[in-house]
């Protein structure tokens, strides 16, 4: 608590000058908001330029698919004709092929990465985060089909995936609907002011790819609803419990989730380490990541500007050749298993 009341002093006292030198920033209202509650819903980061990028290449994708799936005979049609929030739903009815093929970090276009560093949206994580900030390549892309088994996710904390060590640290979650999302089409619900109280249990949930917080486990309080307009974003802590539940439209509610954490944190990006900051250490019990098996990367910084990765290409270069490391598996889940038995299928 004293750190916290320690960043919003500097804040208050430098407000005018944030205001002036960065594009989007947060008030602090906002950023005490965020810190008390646990999330804080943002308007208007992204404009319809910024999104629509990575919505051409998703697109993209599922129109190779589709046309491959046709000419094998395992879809009936293209269904080119549907937009964005109704071809998949359409294809979906017929074969899960094409929705698990573009699931998750699958798709790792020049769009995606200019997403992940969009300015405003750096803006945004450097004042939460700091300015040694790092992005993850954990991030996910989430078609919440109607009816589909995967697209309800349970309550959990992202904690949960995380190595135990990062526990007390904040790694903030982003949560960016590609249409507009609301609680008819399965927007994010949230259980405010339980990031205090630490990790919970979680077990695997029965036939899905998630751990899940059960319910004699779930923190007490009243879960809160957060729709979300399409350029806005949701965030939060990797303590907040969350969920999402089933869309009960017959359109596709797209979104993505990405996450940034300081560079003081255990990271496997590339970087030179500074004083202060954690060196991956068995005997300490420092892991390599708070994640391990994807790859972190600087996407904005002060004392190493140099280290700073600027391109896509470098961005996939970085993907391609990380060595996925074990880590931490508290809870016993299987995850990643049967992650990869539903991409299989």
């Amino acid at each position: 608590m004293k750190a916290l009341e320690c960043r919003l002093q500097n804040f208050r006292e430098g407000a005018r000058d944030l205001t002036t030198r960065l594009k989007k920033t947060l008030d602090l209202e906002q950023l005490e908001h965020f810190h008390r509650e646990g999330y804080l819903m943002v308007e208007n980061i992204f404009s319809n330029e910024d999104l629509q990028p990575v919505i051409d290449e998703i697109s993209e994708e599922i129109d190779v698919l589709a046309r491959q799936l046709v000419a094998s005979g395992e879809l009936s049609q293209t269904y080119e004709e549907l937009d964005f929030e109704q071809r998949l739903a359409k294809i979906s009815q017929e074969t899960d092929k094409v929705a698990t093929s573009i699931w998750n970090g699958t798709l790792a276009g020049p769009a995606f990465f200019g997403l992940i560093c969009n300015p405003n949206l750096l803006d945004v994580a450097e004042q939460v985060c700091g300015e040694e900030l790092i992005a993850s390549s954990v991030y996910r892309l989430r078609p919440k089909i109607p009816g589909h088994r995967m697209s309800a996710v349970p309550w959990h904390q992202d904690s949960g995936y995380f190595e135990p060590y990062c526990d007390k640290a904040l790694v903030m979650t982003v949560w960016l609907p590609l249409v507009d999302a609301d609680e008819t089409n399965g927007c994010m619900w949230v259980l405010p002011r339980q990031h205090r109280g630490g990790v919970v249990l979680h077990k695997q949930a029965e036939g899905k790819p998630y751990i899940e917080i059960p319910a004699s486990h779930l923190p007490e309080g009243d879960p809160v609803c957060v729709p979300v307009k399409k350029g806005g974003a949701l965030l939060m802590t990797n303590i907040t419990p969350h969920a999402s539940f089933e869309n009960k439209t017959d359109k596709v509610r797209w979104s993505m989730d990405l996450r940034y954490q300081s560079a003081s944190l255990p990271t496997n990006a590339n970087i030179t380490r500074l004083p202060g900051e954690s060196v991956p250490s068995a005997e300490a019990g420092v892991p390599i990541a708070c994640y391990p098996p994807e790859a972190d990367f600087l996407v904005r910084s002060q004392a190493r500007p140099n280290e700073v990765v600027t391109s896509a290409k470098e961005f996939h270069r970085i993907r391609n050749e990380h060595l996925a490391q074990p880590m931490t598996n508290r809870f016993h889940g299987q995850w990643v298993g049967l992650e990869q038995e539903a991409v299989a299928k």
